[in-house]
């Protein structure tokens, strides 16, 4: 993915709240590659986590320290809620996809 296609119409900003951070994830749907549209899977396991961080089955105090490797990371849904539980994170993706992974931010 070229650097000034991030710019172009097709990619846009989708908020979500995650274990009480308003978090922006950048995707642009109309790519050709797979990587850069933030997949349900990924918000239902953020959600998954996030509830049973409050239920007490992971917490931070639990979590602090592992260490976690995401494999085709995408926007980084998932990764970036694991790293908010406290694991040590590293996600990957093709440099195609890197660009809007790098995106990512907290307001």
């Amino acid at each position: 993915m070229e650097a000034d296609r991030l710019n172009t119409p097709t990619t846009f900003e989708m908020p979500l709240e995650v274990l009480g951070h308003d978090l922006l994830f950048a995707q642009d749907p109309n790519s050709k590659h797979h990587g850069t549209t933030i997949w349900d899977a990924s918000l239902v396991f953020a959600k998954f986590l996030e509830r049973n961080c409050r239920k007490g089955r992971f917490s931070p105090a639990k979590l602090k320290g592992k260490r976690v490797i995401e494999l085709g990371a995408g926007c980084g849904v998932s990764g970036f809620a694991m790293a908010m539980l406290g694991c040590d994170v590293i996600v990957t993706d093709q440099k195609e996809v890197l660009p809007l992974l790098q995106r990512f931010y907290e307001t």
